[in-house]
């Protein structure tokens, strides 16, 4: 983030000012001349040689008091932004997580802070803590925290619902990992810039309680202080509020300069203005070397000289393709072994029922199946039908405004309905995962695609850093991505559909899950991209054993992959059987009604009649 802020001018002022603020916060004491506290020279004298600033009322020196004044000012600025940063940022982002009981408690604290006359409490506060300094900079940074509980609170929850951070909760991912390694990143600009105007805003605080007498007890100088007591004698020295003036307001300035610059290099706007900023640098610099060999080229007497090279040119960057091993194998070798005496049944659905707790509408109605060890299952149906809501209620991933009012669902034998929340963290990612259609939504674009793989096996597995990269190179491998070393370092936006996919499919195979639920994971890749997934699908499942419940609306998809299908209408299953006795032998009409679309508008049709016409002629 620094590095992006000095990138622009008005970042570099800004750092360069509060560098100077900081370092007279620091050192100040070691710079003044004279004790600040001790009668050096004459009462209220002017600038001189041996005064640089003069004198105050009782012949201090005004230079040494305000450098020493700083620590206490900047210093406890400071302080007061780390206490409204703990007070306010952290409740802000867990209000997320922790449920509504800690949620609803936090904004009625909030609310109260809010409604509180500002320095009113803050002089409430500290007579009744006692008249101190550190008193006064609890008070003042606990009614700070408001603001970073807000702008915490706003930013993560435009990002708590992003897919990306469900694929990390599916994974098995803890609340303070998916918090820090996901959340964080996306909230740190907005808490960024909300710290450095509280930074400013605190100073400006602490400098009008030092100004009243709160908090600092005379001879102890402050910037607030010394106008305190400069204003007394402004007849005599009207110059004197000038210096401790200039530095709050080069200090305020500064803080809203950084709190800008992070803003406009927050975010993709930021990353596109970066861009374009070093665009217009690097033409300006091409520009300038043209110019300079221009001018090297007229002035040689070589009529066949090489011609300068054109600045910016380079060799392409060429990549070493490592060989792939026999990858299958190696994860088939790598992937957690099921012993013959666990159970066969690995997820059983009964009786699922699935309700609106707003309107009290009935979405999934009598939902069952039962999953075999090694099976694969199809779900077919129309948009709606309440195919997705079903797997999400067998992940434990169900919207808020939605609940299970009946019937049970069993993983491994075990009620979900008992699972407390450590037990679906243990349970995601090792027993059951998931890959979802729009695979960059679900893969975070801020983060190395390889870096999202080896956090499950950090997490899960606790691999070091170094055994998690290798674990993950081979997955890669696996699910046949060339080149795993080159992947694992690009981003979201540098991979083709087909290949974020793969990407999601080696996250989600990582722990070597039991069950694989992939919910349209074709569905927005190109027919060779789609046959491609599905072939590596079908890999996996004899390989490591997976069973696969697969939802689609291509019979096709379903056709080639699943033992059993299960079609379903409004919310409820209105056909279940062998995939063979459904797709050759439908007995509702609705599946009848697919099958005859399907032969309807598909390809075989099209093809035949081209072979038929052929054969006439």
């Amino acid at each position: 983030m620094i590095k992006n802020v000095w990138r622009l001018a008005s970042g570099r002022i800004a750092i360069a000012a509060l560098s100077v603020i900081l370092f007279l916060a620091v050192f100040g004491s070691l710079l003044s001349p004279y004790d600040p506290d001790d009668t050096v020279g004459p009462q209220l004298t002017g600038p001189s040689s041996q005064f640089l600033l003069g004198t105050d009322y009782i012949g201090r020196d005004v230079l040494s008091r305000v450098l020493a004044g700083a620590g206490l000012s900047v210093l406890g600025a400071l302080l007061v932004a780390a206490i409204a940063l703990l007070f306010g940022a952290l409740p802000g982002v867990l209000s997320v997580y922790l449920g509504r009981v800690f949620e609803w408690v936090t904004l009625r604290v909030i609310d109260t802070l809010i409604a509180l006359p500002f320095l009113v409490f803050a002089v409430a506060m500290t007579a009744l803590l006692g008249n101190g300094v550190f008193q006064a900079l609890f008070a003042v940074g606990f009614l700070l925290a408001p603001v970073f509980y807000r702008v915490s609170r706003s930013a993560t929850l435009s990002v708590a619902n992003s897919q990306f951070v469900e694929a990390a909760i599916l994974s098995g991912a803890s609340t303070w990992w998916v918090v820090r390694k996901h959340v964080w990143n996306k909230v740190a600009p907005p808490i960024a810039i909300s710290l450095s105007t509280t930074i400013g805003l605190g100073l400006v605080v602490i400098s009008s309680l030092t100004f009243l007498g709160i908090g600092v007890s005379p001879p102890r100088a402050t910037w607030g202080g010394l106008l305190a007591t400069d204003l007394e004698y402004i007849a005599e020295q009207p110059w004197a509020p000038v210096v401790p003036i200039v530095l709050i307001l080069i200090a305020v300035l500064a803080c809203n300069l950084f709190a800008d610059a992070v803003r406009d290099t927050a975010g993709e706007s930021g990353r596109q203005l970066l861009n374009a900023q070093a665009a217009k640098k690097a033409d300006k610099k091409a520009a300038r070397l043209e110019r300079r060999n221009s001018k090297a080229r007229a002035s040689s007497d070589t009529a066949n000289s090489a011609p300068a090279s054109v600045a910016g040119a380079s060799e392409p960057r060429r990549w070493t393709v490592s060989p792939l091993a026999d990858s299958a194998a190696d994860v088939a070798a790598s992937a957690a072994h099921h012993p013959a005496d666990q159970p066969q049944v690995v997820l059983d659905v009964r009786d699922l029922q699935i309700v609106n707790s707003v309107d009290k509408a009935e979405l999934v109605d009598d939902m069952g199946f039962t999953l075999r060890r090694g099976q694969a299952l199809g779900i077919v149906g129309e948009s709606g039908s309440g195919k997705t809501l079903t797997i999400r209620a067998v992940l434990g991933i169900l919207p808020k405004s939605l609940k299970e009012t009946g019937g049970t669902v069993a993983i491994l034998g075990r009620d979900t309905a008992d699972f407390s929340k450590q037990d679906w963290v243990d349970i995601r990612g090792n027993t059951v995962s998931a890959v979802f259609q729009d695979p960059g939504s679900y893969l975070n674009p801020s983060i190395w695609l390889g870096r999202q793989v080896s956090e499950v096996l950090r997490v899960k597995k606790r691999l070091s850093r170094r055994e998690a990269k290798a674990e993950t190179l081979r997955l890669f491998e696996a699910v046949h991505l060339r080149e795993p070393h080159l992947i694992y370092e690009q981003y979201v936006h540098e991979l083709s559909g087909g290949m974020l996919q793969r990407v999601l499919i080696a996250a989600a195979i990582a722990l070597g899950p039991d069950v694989l639920i992939a919910d349209e994971a074709t569905t927005a890749l190109d027919v060779t991209v789609q046959s491609e997934i599905l072939d590596l699908l079908q890999e996996l499942q004899e390989t490591q054993g997976l069973s696969l419940v697969l939802i689609s609306h291509d019979l096709a998809v379903i056709a080639q992959l699943s033992d059993e299908v299960l079609v379903m209408r409004s919310g409820a299953v209105i056909e279940h059987g062998p995939a063979r006795q459904v797709l050759h032998n439908p007995q509702h009409e609705y599946t009848q009604l697919l099958i005859t679309e399907h032969e309807r508008f598909g390809l075989d049709r099209f093809l035949n009649s081209d072979l038929g016409e052929t054969s006439l002629v």
